[in-house]
């Protein structure tokens, strides 16, 4: 069993989702390879350096890296 939760199209881990106040509601999830629950006319996109500001504050927790690879977060911090 895993400690994630799996996307039941493909298989794939899913990504926590921000809900309405911004906030992690822990029950919102997306699959960045199906994008099943993701609403493309919203832009709720995060660029790359305001992702990797929040997942350095964080820890580089991988709950907060955004859809972004760590190679990605790791570049955007040093440059």
């Amino acid at each position: 069993m895993s400690r994630y939760n799996m996307c039941p199209d493909c298989g794939r881990r899913l990504h926590r989702k921000l809900d309405c106040f911004g906030n992690w509601d822990g029950e919102s999830y997306y699959c960045q390879y199906c994008a099943d629950m993701y609403d493309t006319d919203e832009n709720d996109d995060i660029s790359v350096y305001d992702a990797a500001d929040i997942w350095a504050s964080n820890g580089k927790d991988e709950d907060y890296m955004f859809g972004y690879s760590e190679e990605e977060l790791e570049d955007a911090l040093n440059s």
